[in-house]
């Protein structure tokens, strides 16, 4: 028989009436004591009464007790001390299985809520189609008319007649204010507004030369860097995502870059397109506005994972010298699904709270950057291929597309019906579109040869076009920027990056930043500066 709370054979054995087990009496008198006279393991009351002693046949009879300064009296110390640390031993045991238990409550109830919540949003997603759907059905849409349709010769456009678009959803009534009062804003702006004297100019243009490379972004066994995008607040900040699906956001200033912050979200698919949320086409206005919040920063990405991320962040405004660590992104603030194929192109409204998503499997969406999930689905009836780039107007009301099938569409935004297209004048799948900022001017092109077309939308013809293939050589455009002065207009062939001056079309610097198939660039603020990704894992930052 051995002792309940030492595990050895007890000198002094005692019973406990009610529980039954075994003890040695000096530690089970001891731990009622320590524990308020509780029993160990069953925890009830027991009192010293409660103890039946058990009679021995070979009772050891204990020596007398030692003297002081003695050895035994030695191994009596020890024998208390062994015995504290048997009861602490029993103590820590009974509370390691009692925290056991609650851990796993608490996991339970956890799991339980987030099963709750998911069910919730659900039914709130529910919800809010049911009401976007009675919103529509109530609403009556008056789709701008096109007056007139050019016909005969090359670059003409086929306009369609205002008709309701196949749609999952409408745009609601605040959406639509805040769209309405942005565009009469910016509109109202761009009319009085001349370039300034900052902006760089065509001497200064002509003088690009090379400043920085950043290399070894994002991951070597799937190489590439696929889409760019500067921050306005900072202008030294460029957001990329890559082929292996990670996303950078690296400084450029100071004497040296580093990398801002970091993040995995697309389970390995590569990132087709990203773009800072941020509010655009106010100029050296905006930027100054996105500066007051210059700790907290959001950018959005689609994959071809079909699905598009909003992603947020907070990071010191560092010069570039400092040595602070990369932060990193651990999950996406939301994820925004809708799409049933490969999301391949995004593009930040002017107000900076909403964005669209143009995906293959033929419909673009538009989505709420604040809540975090689309807001309406587009699909033309028309279409045959999936969309491969899209880009807002400068006001915000109208929206440009490109699809594998060669055709260029303008939309309006708030009914999303497809107000113009312009076919037969690509081959190939549409790279490219982009408004300048002037809102008159669109440039588009396609990767089936090299022409650059220009339209006025005014007059909704093509008014010139940049012929790459007779002059340059070059059988494909891979991107489209204007500065945000809208003088310059940027072409990016796979091979180099061409700067042209607007109104004249005269071609004022030529660079070929990369080693690999360049994939996007921008300019940066006043057209100082020109930031360019390409597969060969880098950014280059050319500058005047």
């Amino acid at each position: 028989m051995f002792c309940a709370i030492s595990g050895e054979a007890p000198q002094e054995p005692v019973v406990s009436r009610k529980s039954g087990f075994l003890y040695e009496k000096r530690l089970i008198l001891k731990y009622l004591a320590d524990n308020g006279g509780k029993e160990p393991g069953t925890g009830e009351d027991l009192a010293e009464d409660d103890l039946i002693p058990i009679k021995l046949s070979s009772k050891i009879v204990k020596p007398r007790p030692p003297t002081v300064n003695s050895v035994p009296t030695l191994l009596a110390l020890l024998q208390n001390e062994w015995d504290s640390v048997v009861l602490e031993t029993y103590q820590l045991k009974q509370q390691h299985n009692q925290l056991r238990q609650e851990l796993s409550n608490a996991l339970y109830e956890n799991d339980a809520a987030k099963r709750v919540i998911a069910r919730l949003k659900r039914e709130r997603d529910q919800a809010r189609d049911s009401l976007a759907a009675v919103s529509a059905a109530m609403a009556t849409t008056a789709p701008q008319a096109i007056q007139e349709k050019p016909t005969g010769g090359e670059g003409t456009m086929d306009v369609d007649e205002a008709a309701p678009a196949s749609e999952t959803s409408s745009l609601t009534p605040a959406i639509t204010s805040v769209l309405d009062s942005t565009a009469a804003e910016l509109s109202q702006i761009r009319r009085k507004r001349k370039p300034g004297p900052e902006v760089a100019t065509q001497d200064q243009i002509r003088g690009l030369h090379s400043v920085r490379n950043v290399d070894g972004l994002h991951g070597a066994s799937n190489p590439g860097v696929l889409s760019v995008d500067l921050l306005r607040s900072r202008n030294d900040w460029a957001l990329t995502g890559g082929k292996d699906g990670t996303l950078l956001v690296t400084s450029f200033a100071g004497s040296r870059e580093r990398q801002v912050a970091h993040a995995k979200g697309h389970s390995g698919k590569k990132v087709t397109s990203v773009a800072w949320l941020q509010p655009s086409g106010i100029g050296a206005a905006a930027a100054a506005a996105a500066e007051s919040d210059s700790q907290s920063y959001a950018f959005v990405s689609a994959s071809a994972d079909n699905t598009t991320k909003i992603w947020r962040f907070t990071a010191a405004a560092g010069d570039g010298e400092g040595e602070e660590p990369s932060v990193e992104i651990g999950r996406a603030a939301h994820v925004v699904k809708g799409h049933t194929a490969d999301v391949t192109a995004v593009s930040v409204h002017p107000s900076g709270k909403y964005f669209v998503s143009a995906s293959l499997d033929l419909t673009w969406a538009f989505a709420d950057a604040e809540v975090g999930a689309q807001v309406a689905r587009f699909h033309e009836k028309d279409v045959t291929k999936g969309y491969s780039s899209i880009s807002f107007h400068p006001d915000g009301v109208l929206l440009g597309s490109g699809s594998a099938d060669s055709v260029v569409r303008i939309w309006d935004v708030k009914n999303g019906s497809c107000v113009t297209s312009f076919a037969g004048s690509h081959a190939g799948k549409v790279t490219s579109v982009a408004f300048s900022e002037n809102g008159y001017y669109l440039a588009t092109a396609a990767d089936g040869h090299g022409l650059v077309r220009l339209w006025d939308l005014r007059k909704l013809s093509n008014f010139h076009t940049i012929d790459l293939e007779k002059e340059h050589g070059a059988q494909a455009v891979s991107r489209l920027a204007w500065d945000l002065s809208g003088q310059y207009l940027g072409v990016a062939t796979h091979k180099d990056i061409r700067i042209f001056l607007n109104k004249q079309w005269t071609e004022l610097a030529q660079f070929s930043p990369h080693a690999a198939d360049i994939t996007d660039f921008k300019f940066g603020l006043n057209a100082h500066h020109v930031v360019s990704s390409g597969l060969d894992r880098k950014i280059a930052i050319f500058g005047v």
